[in-house]
């Protein structure tokens, strides 16, 4: 996806140097130049024509100096290669775009009555079965959605989906076929997936749940997928769905959001303070760090079973979560007696 997005900003690049100036080459460079270049980006002249975030437009500058620096020229936004900071025009420009943003709103996690609502109720036919199947499987292994489902539209992107073969099922240690009957693989006491290749580079990062039991059992709701897909191809994505009459659908990121708002609503949730502008597919592995936090899990295995490299998964857990603060107040008006020592 990076390759994408760098080659169409480099055109887009092209294109308003031809039009900066007669004789204007991509490769020499003004700030006067680059600032413009800037702000047709950001009032989306080189996109859908819709104002984008100051976050595209950095990256549409990086994605430009990083190209000229490659091919030996100057980074056009530092006037001296030792230079860590942008220069001033660029630099100024940028804060403008920060400051007028609106402040970011990440999704909110949801609880795990949430997910049972959709485990219980969210199965009217196979396809369904199979998406809330999936929704199990995201918020135990704290999945992004582009890790175990199909875009909806095809784009070229890093992450490879989960497969068959990602796939291992265990009972008392031994790993059991996928040719096995549909019987004894529900007999699974653990489950591994193995993500090939994740968003951020990542790859092989492996993931292992114990069963739990109960209608949303992670290992089950992977026995469940895999019975399914006996017929498929050991590369087939997770997100396929044999029907008795030989159709294969395939569950889509949209779909995954729909679930997710429905059982939000079902479970009441807007009554609650959420918002079904801040509920989507990404709600299900903030929904997942959260439930790991309050249960007391520590910070490195939620980073480990998230694959996060940096304490960044706080950013799904959220102040507004009541949990979090109960009883802080409470524990702020015990007395100490202390001195300054300063």
């Amino acid at each position: 996806m990076d390759g994408t997005e760098r080659e169409r900003y480099w055109r887009a690049w092209q294109t308003h140097c031809s039009l900066y100036a007669p004789g204007n080459t991509a490769t020499s460079v003004s700030t006067d130049q680059l600032l413009t270049f800037a702000v047709a980006v950001r009032e989306g002249q080189y996109g859908l024509g819709n104002t984008v975030k100051v976050q595209s437009v950095e990256r549409a500058l990086r994605h430009i100096a990083q190209r000229l620096v490659l091919d030996g020229h100057r980074d056009p936004r530092r006037a001296s290669p030792a230079q860590q900071t942008l220069d001033l025009p660029i630099a100024r420009l940028l804060k403008k775009y920060r400051d007028e943003d609106p402040p970011a709103e990440p999704k909110l996690a949801i609880p795990i009555s949430t997910v049972s609502a959709i485990a219980a109720n969210y199965r009217w036919n196979a396809h369904l079965d199979a998406t809330a199947d999936l929704v199990i499987i995201a918020f135990f292994y704290l999945l992004r959605v582009g890790e175990y489902t199909m875009p909806a539209k095809p784009r070229p992107k890093r992450t490879i989906a989960l497969r068959k073969c990602d796939v291992r099922l265990w009972r008392r240690g031994k790993v059991l076929l996928h040719s096995a009957s549909p019987s004894t693989l529900l007999t699974a006491d653990s489950a591994t997936i193995c993500i090939a290749h994740t968003k951020n580079g990542t790859k092989g990062a492996v993931v292992h749940h114990e069963a739990c039991g109960g209608p949303i059992c992670p290992v089950a709701a992977l026995a469940r997928r895999i019975s399914n897909m006996q017929h498929g191809p050991p590369t087939g994505s997770l997100s396929a769905v044999y029907h008795q009459s030989g159709k294969i659908t395939r569950v889509s990121d949209h779909e995954i959001g729909i679930a997710v708002q429905w059982g939000a609503t079902s479970d009441r949730l807007l009554t609650r303070g959420y918002t079904l502008q801040r509920i989507s597919s990404h709600s299900l592995r903030a929904g997942g760090a959260m439930a790991m936090k309050l249960s007391g899990t520590s910070d490195s295995t939620i980073m480990r079973v998230g694959r996060w490299t940096s304490l960044t998964y706080l950013t799904y857990i959220h102040s507004q979560i009541g949990s979090l603060t109960a009883g802080l107040a409470a524990q702020m008006t015990t007395a100490f007696t202390f001195q300054n020592v300063g």
